[in-house]
This record gives structure tokens, sequence and C-alpha cells, in this order.
């Protein structure tokens, strides 16, 4: 069987809180599970949707991080069940006190894993799909538009701009590509 370059990519996560003391601890387990986490990005109140506020209460803030390790992009839904699992561990009285969306940046695209399914997603395995959210083009990210209200209002572009950059540089770095079977 043939043998085709894979480029590895950069797992990242966006991340819902209310209290710095959970935000400190799931940072604790998500390196734990991934890696080291190489970047943390500026938080900002979710304000764009009320969903989370029954479960989490209010005063929510979202950003984005990104992991050292690059991984294969294959690998997303198992990663997103890792990232249930997480949130499961550090529920409080049934309802969780993070929401975890994790995901990968490449050099062209921002996709997260969901475990809704909706015409814009693409099944992966296990009950998650991925949702291709933004695309990187002359020298921008994009948004589509079923993109989540906070990303195509452009608060994360400099945070996924740094990550992509973090990635360039380890690509170049390192130069080693996944491989997989065709």
């Amino acid at each position: 069987m043939e043998k085709s370059e894979i480029t590895p990519v950069k797992l990242i996560a966006a991340v819902l809180y209310q209290s710095e003391a959970e935000l400190e601890k799931a940072y604790a387990m998500l390196e734990k599970r991934f890696s080291a986490i190489d970047f943390k990005g500026d938080y900002f109140p979710f304000v764009e949707s009320d969903y989370y506020s029954p479960e989490m209460g209010s005063g929510l803030m979202r950003g984005l991080i990104s992991f050292e390790s690059l991984v294969d992009p294959g690998t997303l839904a198992a990663a997103k069940i890792q990232a249930r699992e997480l949130e499961n561990e550090l529920r409080k009285e049934g309802g969780r006190t993070v929401n975890i969306d994790i995901g990968f940046l490449d050099m062209f695209k921002v996709v997260l894993a969901s475990f809704k399914s909706r015409s814009n997603k693409i099944y992966l395995a296990d009950g998650v799909w991925a949702d291709w959210l933004m695309y990187f083009e002359s020298g921008e990210f994009k948004t589509f538009l079923w993109s989540f209200p906070d990303f195509k209002s452009g608060i994360y572009d400099p945070a996924l701009k740094a990550i992509r950059n973090r990635l360039k540089a380890q690509l170049k770095r390192e130069r080693t590509p996944l491989r997989i079977a065709d």
C-alpha cells in the first residue's frame, strides 16, 4: 500500500469558563492529556449566546489556547472525547465548570470538533463531527455563514495568527510529516 504524507496540525481549544480557579485546573488537566500549553490568548466575555448560562452560570469568558505537540488531524474525534471526559471530571453539582471546544489549526483552516450534527459538519467517528469554522486567505482568517458569532467578530484573530505563526515555525523546524496509508 502506498504511503502519503499528512502534515501535522496544531491542537487548539476554545475554552469557556466562569471561575479562574476552575480554568487553572482545566489547564493542568489539558496539559496532562495533550501536551504543554504553548499559547494562551486573551479571554473575552461570552455574550453572543446564553446557551451555557443555565448550566455554567453568568459572566462566562472564552479564549483560545494551543498545545505544543503537533498531532495527526485524524485524531480529532479522539481528542474531543478526551476533552469531554475532562469536562466531566471538573463537573460540580452536575454542571460543567468549563467547556472545552477542542479542534485544530493548520496553515489553511480552523476546525473544531462537535458532538452535534448540522448541515455544515462532517462526521468523523464515535459521534464526533468536524466543524470547519474558518479559513486563511490573503493573510487573514475568514469565516462562513455558520461560524460562531464570536469568531465572526474577529476578536480571536490575533490569537489565531499567533498560533498559526507557531505552527509555521514548528513545521519548518521539525519537518517531520506524519505518514499514513492511502
